[in-house]
């Protein structure tokens, strides 16, 4: 593109990304540019180096924020739960029979256990992540009090997680993805960390426009479309992925209906 001044489109081509996608930067960032009558002007040049002035690390609050907000709440967090979504997650997973007592299972973003402690009579090991310590700590205390002693604490954000490759049978992640900045990089990671076979257990919201939730429990995504999850775990390896909404028996957030949450399985290639 030897162009010094561009248009929208220009200017979302030079940044790799969809013009949608380069509207929402305009609407949240101050870019370099100027609107002339109703079209958008550019300089290449500025573009660039208002790119390169950019510093990643100030991008890595909305996560770190995230972190203290679960570190807070990890001793309430079972009640906190329970207002949200039942038991209707851990129904479907042993309705689907995918547990086997020779498993080595993840459970990514894991709170206080409320799949791994399920599950772990089931299967050989569990390795439970989670990006809050207090969290993983409500988890190893609740185990002791059960008595559950194969769970591993994984002090971990899910996206380079220090387990090694194929080596995961089952891999859970239910109402984690929408607190991930790179919903992308967490999919390559759980494509990453199962053995050929083995299969992902993914629970999250349909998207939705509940702002009110969002800011409430520090949500990064306003849930997922479904044809677009598919495609991710596609790209990332994935086959046989089946989708469908789940019946819950909590329906209400506050006063407002509550969103409704999606189950997908898919098998790595």
């Amino acid at each position: 593109m030897d162009k010094e001044i561009l248009n929208l489109e220009e200017a979302a081509e030079l940044f790799g990304v969809s013009v949608k996608t380069f509207i929402k930067l305009l609407k949240e960032e101050k870019v370099p540019g100027r609107k002339i009558g109703r079209e958008w002007r550019f300089s290449k040049k500025a573009l660039i180096d208002w790119l390169s002035s950019g510093d990643s690390q100030a991008y890595s609050s909305s996560e770190a924020e995230t972190r203290d907000f679960f570190d807070k709440i990890a001793p309430e967090w079972e009640k906190i739960r329970a207002s949200y979504y039942d038991e209707s997650i851990k129904s479907r997973i042993f309705e689907m029979g995918i547990l086997d007592k020779n498993f080595t299972v993840m459970d990514i973003g894991c709170g206080d256990g409320y799949i791994s402690r399920a599950v772990a009579r089931s299967v050989n090991k569990v390795i439970a992540v989670d990006i809050s310590r207090e969290m993983l700590r409500e988890l190893e205390k609740k185990a002791k009090e059960s008595g559950i002693e194969n769970i591993q604490a994984v002090e971990s954000d899910g996206r380079d997680v220090p387990v090694d490759d194929g080596s995961i049978d089952v891999i859970f992640a239910s109402m984690y993805l929408h607190h991930i900045e790179e919903p992308d990089i967490a999919v390559k990671e759980m494509s990453r960390l199962l053995k050929p076979g083995g299969m992902v257990f993914l629970a999250d919201f349909h998207e939705h426009d509940n702002m009110e939730l969002m800011e409430k429990m520090h949500d990064l995504w306003p849930g997922f479309k479904t044809g677009a999850i598919k495609k991710l775990f596609e790209k990332n390896g994935f086959k046989n992925i089946c989708i469908e909404t789940l019946d819950s028996d909590i329906i209400k957030y506050g006063q407002k209906p509550m969103e409704k949450i999606f189950v997908l399985t898919a098998v790595k290639e």
